[in-house]
């Protein structure tokens, strides 16, 4: 095996791993690499660490393995305090650099009870009943959206009947009952496919390639000028902006900022919706602005959450779940979103696709 700092997998397989881990020449224990995970178990900074070496940095006396073979053995190590940390190390041999030295995995020994490993179990036990929480939480929303399709359908079906076998000797009152219950489950209907659709987004699996948002926001353009042929706006859309990402989720990430910007500029003369990127402390930024109705930032906190609305449904029609949507597709890629706005002035949804410094 080889590690070469130059590989585009270096950064994950080695910096990044969560597993403590270090590099050490075979022929006189110098250590080559450090990552940070076992810079905050051993307590060190990178330069002291690698100054150390494996005579320095193990209390007993330990030795680089000769053979080619794994090897697992238990050491005393020193921690930059002075305490004792009691490991279990597991030698592997392969080439750093262009020599011969083996990749070190730290792990604390499981037969000694530390607080630092205590702590830890905890929060891997946490990590699974969250997790375990939240597919129950997603099994229990889509069986309850699907089992509430079929009343949805009855009352619907049956105040339309009525409607036209007895409309005549039921008034204009009675009617207007009726015709008002049979909005509601159409109501009902769209919140349960836009929440179908929230959960949709948590279960599919991601795969991540090279796209063109460009592409993307053009088609989605071309679509709602179709299915809107009298409505005016300007769309800007500059060409080859990319990214990486899964190519349904962006679709339905821009489907969902579009639609809205779409949505909440059609009281706007000159309605203007642009999509654009750019770069910010070494981070690319994506963000769709429109020109329309905006909203108070001292309501943001609200935006992204399920059926929080920032509009009356008199004003502009919704279900309260296409930026959760967004939100949701967002951090599945390990990125952010945020908004800019102003009442009267447009608003500016920025979003990244990747975690901060990736």
């Amino acid at each position: 095996m080889a590690l070469r700092e130059s590989d585009a997998g270096y950064r994950e397989l080695f910096e990044e791993n969560p597993e403590p881990m270090w590099v050490c020449r075979r022929e006189d224990g110098r250590i080559l690499a450090v990552n940070e995970a076992a810079l905050r178990l051993y307590g060190y900074a990178r330069s002291e660490f690698l100054a150390l070496g494996l005579s320095g940095l193990s209390v007993d006396p330990c030795s680089a393995p000769a053979g080619e073979d794994d090897l697992e053995r238990t050491c005393r190590q020193r921690h930059r305090d002075g305490s004792e940390l009691e490991l279990k190390l597991t030698w592997r041999p392969l080439w750093f650099q262009g020599e011969p030295a083996h990749l070190v995995l730290a792990r604390i020994n499981p037969s000694v009870s530390t607080g630092e490993e205590s702590l830890r179990r905890q929060l891997e036990e946490r990590l699974v009943q969250l997790e375990a929480a939240q597919r129950e939480m997603e099994a229990f929303s889509y069986s309850i959206s699907h089992d509430l399709r079929a009343p949805l359908r009855h009352i619907d079906g049956f105040s339309r009947a009525v409607l036209d076998d007895f409309g005549a000797a039921l008034g204009d009152q009675g009617r207007e009952y009726l015709t008002r219950i049979c909005q509601a489950t159409g109501k009902m209907a769209q919140l349960i496919d836009a929440i179908l659709q929230f959960v949709r987004v948590g279960r599919c699996e991601l795969t991540r390639q090279p796209i063109d948002l460009s592409v993307k926001a053009q088609v989605i353009s071309l679509e709602l000028r179709h299915n809107d042929p009298a409505r005016q706006a300007e769309f800007d859309i500059p060409e080859g902006i990319k990214g990486e990402a899964d190519p349904k989720l962006a679709r339905q990430l821009l489907e969902v900022l579009i639609g809205n910007a779409w949505k909440f500029s059609s009281k706007v003369g000159e309605a203007r919706i642009r999509l654009g990127v750019k770069e910010e402390e070494g981070e690319r930024v994506y963000f769709v602005a429109d020109n329309g109705a905006g909203f108070d930032m001292a309501y943001a906190g609200k935006l992204f959450t399920l059926f929080n609305r920032l509009h009356r449904t008199d004003e502009f029609e919704g279900s309260g779940v296409g930026l959760a949507i967004a939100h949701r597709i967002v951090t599945r890629h390990g990125g952010r979103i945020w908004a800019e706005s102003a009442p009267g002035k447009g608003t500016t949804i920025f979003f990244t696709l990747t975690s901060r410094g990736n």
